[in-house]
């Protein structure tokens, strides 16, 4: 990966966050927000592969700490476990839109999701104020739903233009 295409997928993350962090309220439905940053370090692990998954998914992660009022590290530490986890996925020669045009962008989201859902909400969830399944039910798996709901766009936005190509 060269300096050029990380410096872009940085910008895009640094888009994303500022997009997600103003329009939360704008994208609440319910109280339940999608998690753009998400769908961006899916789509680069699922581009470039397991590492540039797992480094970008800290960096954007730990930028995104840093922008919002969240603890530090949180998100950095969910993001890289996301990244880690798409870049199974990984296909080599395959082009960023053979990767997000394709129905597996789609799934692996949700997996990413509800792996990286599963994994921030044990973090904050204390017992004694509510059980984690009944929480992770009500927010993990919504929140997961909305933002691979999400990703249909990258999905049909890239199909088309891969069908246009032939």
């Amino acid at each position: 990966m060269t300096i050029r295409e990380y410096g872009l997928y940085v910008v895009i993350a640094l888009v994303t966050i500022l997009v997600g962090t103003v329009a939360s309220n704008l994208l609440s439905i319910g109280g339940i927000t999608p998690d753009l940053l998400l769908l961006v370090v899916v789509a680069l692990a699922l581009d470039k592969g397991q590492l540039a998954g797992v480094v970008f998914g800290f960096g954007a992660g730990l930028m995104f700490d840093v922008f919002s009022t969240d603890v530090l590290g949180s998100n950095a530490l969910v993001k890289m476990l996301a990244g880690y986890i798409a870049g199974f996925f990984w296909r080599e020669g395959a082009t960023i839109g053979e990767s997000i045009g394709s129905l597996r962008y789609v799934t692996v989201t949700l997996l990413c999701a509800l792996v990286h859902n599963a994994v921030y909400y044990l973090l904050y969830t204390r017992p004694a104020d509510i059980p984690f399944v009944e929480f992770y039910l009500k927010n993990g798996i919504a929140a997961a739903l909305y933002t691979t709901a999400l990703a249909l766009l990258p999905f049909f936005y890239a199909s088309r233009r891969r069908d246009e190509a032939y």
